[in-house]
């Protein structure tokens, strides 16, 4: 008959079951035939299976790294590689200090919570963590790439479609379908009209019944931004160009569009309720 004072055998396995030591590190790979760097930073996962004193070694997966990156190490038991034929315990495991495994130095840096309270139970604290140096491919990675030529690209596509945004949103909401209408002329009647909501202009022509004309097409400039110093510029060169406002108009100014005179002589009443 078993004693009740003595004590239920417990195996290893059983009681130290799922209990798992995690730490966090990195090793220097050496980078051959690229100008860009010399070493990679790769960050590792080294986990400890008490049960059974295995190790295994994640790599965590980045996006568009170059390289394989999961499973770096399958569970199994690691030797130390002093050669004294011992297994890796938990006493290597020690955050700040390297340990070799397979040829890998990993520089041990930081470990979990569960991990600092099993070294600290156990009378062996842990250090603090170590921050993990930044490889010129992190740095490029976390670069702050412009894309302004892919925005004003995209500006351009949307508004050439009859989309796009205006720059000022408060002006395009605050004058929306307003529009002023000028009588010019330039060789014969025309009518200028300025639309307050983005400044634009577009020139027609005034056509009456049997003069002799087509009909169908009155538009002389389309509307566009009337730049007050036509140039053309070279390919790919930008120029900042300043464009005609509506309190640059005038009576019976002489007005240049592109190249073309054109003489205001009067407006509609609500073009001169709006400037009075």
């Amino acid at each position: 008959m078993i004693s009740e004072s003595s004590e239920q055998f417990e195996p290893t396995f059983v009681k130290l079951d799922r209990q798992v030591l995690r730490f966090m590190g990195y090793f220097k790979e050496h980078v051959t035939e690229s100008s860009f760097e010399n070493n990679r930073i790769r960050q590792m996962i080294v986990l400890y299976y008490l049960e059974d004193e295995t190790v295994s070694i994640i790599e965590p997966r980045e996006m568009n790294s170059g390289v394989p990156q999961g499973a770096f190490l399958k569970r199994q038991i690691v030797m130390k590689a002093d050669g004294s034929g011992q297994c890796v315990g938990p006493r290597d495991l020690i955050v700040g200090t390297n340990i070799m495994i397979y040829g890998k130095n990993i520089r041990l840096t930081d470990c979990d919570g569960y991990t600092r309270d099993f070294y600290a139970h156990n009378g062996i604290p842990q250090a603090a963590a170590e921050a993990v140096p930044a490889d010129n491919f992190i740095a490029k990675k976390t670069e702050v790439v412009s894309n302004e030529k892919d925005a004003m690209m995209k500006n351009f596509l949307e508004k050439s479609l009859g989309g796009g945004k205006p720059a000022n949103w408060k002006q395009f909401l605050d004058h929306d379908r307003k529009v002023l209408r000028f009588f010019c002329s330039s060789g014969e009647p025309f009518t200028m009209h300025y639309y307050l909501a983005d400044n634009t202009i577009e020139i027609l022509e005034m056509r009456h019944p049997n003069n002799g004309k087509d009909q169908a097409f009155s538009t002389l400039l389309r509307r566009c931004k009337l730049p007050k110093r036509f140039a053309i510029g070279q390919p790919g060169n930008s120029v900042e160009e300043e464009f005609l406002l509506d309190s640059e108009i005038e009576p019976d100014m002489a007005l240049t569009v592109f190249g073309r005179v054109f003489i205001i002589h009067s407006a509609d009443q609500h073009t001169i309720d709006y400037y009075n």
